[in-house]
């Protein structure tokens, strides 16, 4: 038996990117690496920098109630470490417009999870071996043998497509130089009035 968890998601953004202004242009994975993206470029939205945790926190709500956050740290393990619920909720607040060249690459994700370790870990453990599934068999031995849960996630010109302790947060004036993701950044797309986070990742390499 396997147990599949899929979830599914499409936003347009209520301006689009232009695809006229989508130029190559470089992401730094790491010290020792670079590698070439289509950089999509938006003159206004919504941003601002977290001071307690070191980032900056970029607002892309779409035409619903869905947004999406980008949030691109001066050190990731901080970010990765500190991040919380409150933090989250104090970031969807921010809602007064920047103009400032926003540069933001075009991306795909795809990936897969076998959770069978992390469902043990957590106490989860009968339903693999002797658990009594005769509610929805008559095969008497069923158990569990994979729990797998996958996510893609598509971000271009025209929205996304994706499957599967207070924050001090300054508004700060533009900072009048162009904003650009090219570098490692965490993602989450965000349901607006229950708070709820339906995707959240971290982009090392866009083409990857």
């Amino acid at each position: 038996l396997y147990l599949l968890n899929y979830i599914y998601y499409k936003g347009k953004w209520p301006i689009g990117f232009d695809p006229a202004l989508t130029k190559l242009d470089e992401f730094t994975v790491d010290e020792n690496e670079k590698v070439p993206v289509q950089m999509m470029k938006i003159e206004k939205h919504f941003y601002t920098f977290d001071d307690e945790i070191g980032t900056l926190v970029l607002h892309l709500p779409f035409s619903n109630s869905f947004s999406m956050l980008l949030l691109m740290p001066d050190n990731m393990t901080t970010l990765e470490n500190m991040i919380s619920p409150t933090h989250v909720i104090e970031w969807l607040k921010v809602t007064e417009s920047r103009d400032c060249g926003i540069y933001i690459p075009k991306f795909s994700i795809k990936t897969s999870y076998t959770l069978n370790d992390v469902l043990k870990e957590m106490g989860m453990t009968d339903v693999f071996d002797h658990a009594n599934l005769s509610g929805i068999s008559k095969e008497h031995n069923l158990t569990v043998s994979e729990v797998v849960h996958r996510a893609a996630l598509d971000v271009d010109e025209e929205g996304a497509s994706a499957a599967a302790a207070t924050g001090n947060v300054v508004f700060d004036s533009c900072l009048k130089q162009d904003l650009k993701f090219n570098s490692p950044f965490m993602f989450m797309i965000v349901e607006r009035s229950t708070e709820t986070i339906l995707f959240m990742g971290k982009i090392s390499n866009p083409n990857l």
